[in-house]
């Protein structure tokens, strides 16, 4: 009884949706982890190869954001039909990954891995909000994020014992396509489509709505501290773990192979599992925008760990652990109150333009994630271990960014409520 009156009391659609990512991402976190491993160990190709093929998901993810910011909203599509045309994409790319053993056709499973997954983040984010009143919805992504951390870690899990076992790296796709497919049905036989399109004026239509968007001075800020969060868990994701295994120096008592990789990064998986949710409830009280600037700190002292283990011999492990820790700890700070913020700024008719648009930062940082990290690591031993000590400091310019996105918005609030900034203290109540 205390569990149940203590989780989150949310949609059954919210929890069918969850159920659905969770399956998904275990394929995603089997593939996605691996992928960085699998081309530049097995199949040859260079780092900074590599880095550009896993780019040019991004840059087909900035053309698949904007069709899902205006088919989300239509009628005739909705959230339901985006997000089972994404499950469907995701499959086909799967399929070219399982052939890919060039650059060309690394770039191709990108290119169609990057739209099927930029259609389902303004989809998911809107199907969600549709289901959850503002009070809740820190909670809602929070229970959605901790379904994307638990699939991805058990994925990087099951990934590093095929590899163990059966050097089935070829594998990973496999069943990364049998899990989209698992999605697929779940969308089709569970989910309903309850979006009730606004009837609206012309000031939230076609490119009016777009343009408006676009020049919302609060999103615009929030869009830049986005565009760095989303660059550090690409680095985290994707150069990280090809740094830890071909630049960290092995000890004795430490093997840095990929599936020891593997298993150090369930640790963040453990953290965002038992943290997820907990952290949501002591910082809901807290604006939006100030949660995010702890976030953006926590990405930078977990980055300078991260620099301090490519120099310190003898204590790699105990560093690597606290790294990865304290980057999960920013992970589950920022994921909930990021797409909050957003909801709240967006007018329910452009909903899906303004998810879209936050994804759009997603494509921009993981487009300068694998060319920054590919092109460190390809030059050397030196420049690989700066890279860390850089990223580390460029949160400090996030945080900047962020304490003045939380001034404006507080008098934009104030001004719209028509009373005084002094006299606001929560905007997530």
């Amino acid at each position: 009884m205390r569990f149940t009156a203590w989780w989150p009391q949310l949609s059954p659609q919210v929890w069918i949706l969850v159920a659905g990512r969770f399956l998904s991402q275990i394929g995603s976190g089997i593939v996605l982890f691996y992928v960085p491993i699998y081309f530049v160990n097995q199949v040859r190709l260079s780092a900074a190869q590599v880095g550009l093929g896993l780019s040019s998901a991004a840059m087909a993810g900035a053309v698949g954001f904007f069709l899902a910011g205006a088919i989300t909203d239509s009628p005739r599509w909705g959230r339901r039909r985006t997000l089972m045309l994404s499950c469907v994409i995701s499959v086909f790319a799967d399929g070219v990954f399982w052939f890919a053993q060039s650059l060309p056709l690394l770039i191709l499973a990108s290119v169609l891995m990057g739209l099927g997954d930029s259609l389902y983040w303004p989809a998911s984010g809107a199907a969600i909000t549709d289901e959850s009143p503002d009070h809740q919805r820190e909670e809602a992504f929070a229970v959605s994020g901790l379904a994307d951390a638990l699939g991805s870690g058990l994925g990087i899990v099951l990934g590093g014992l095929l590899i163990a076992t059966a050097n089935g790296y070829r594998l990973l796709f496999v069943v990364d396509g049998v899990t989209f497919l698992m999605f697929l049905g779940v969308l089709t036989v569970m989910v309903k489509d309850t979006y009730v399109q606004p009837s609206q004026n012309a000031t939230h239509s076609g490119f009016k709505a777009w343009r408006l968007a676009l020049l919302d001075p609060v999103f615009l800020g929030f869009a830049i501290a986005n565009i760095l969060f989303t660059t550090y868990i690409n680095l985290m994701e994707s150069t990280l773990p090809l740094y830890l295994t071909n630049f960290v120096q092995p000890s004795s008592w430490l093997s840095l192979t990929p599936e020891n990789i593997g298993i150090l990064f369930s640790v963040y998986v453990l953290i965002v599992a038992v943290l997820q949710v907990p952290a949501v409830r002591v910082l809901q009280r807290y604006q939006r925008a100030s949660v995010l600037i702890l976030s953006m700190m926590s990405w930078g002292a977990g980055f300078l760990l991260i620099w301090l283990v490519g120099w310190g011999a003898g204590w790699q492990l105990i560093l690597i652990v606290l790294a990865i820790a304290i980057l999960a700890i920013a992970n589950v700070i920022y994921n909930p109150f990021a797409v909050a913020l957003v909801t709240e700024l967006a007018p329910k008719p452009s909903l899906g333009i303004y998810l879209s648009l936050n994804a759009q930062c997603w494509t921009v940082g993981y487009l300068i994630g694998p060319l920054v990290g590919g092109w460190a690591l390809t030059q050397g031993e030196t420049t690989a271990h700066t890279l860390w000590a850089v990223v580390s400091f460029s949160t400090l310019i996030g945080a900047l960014v962020l304490k003045q996105l939380a001034k404006f918005h507080k008098k934009d609030l104030a001004s719209k409520q028509n009373i005084e900034p002094l006299d606001y203290h929560s905007y997530s109540d």
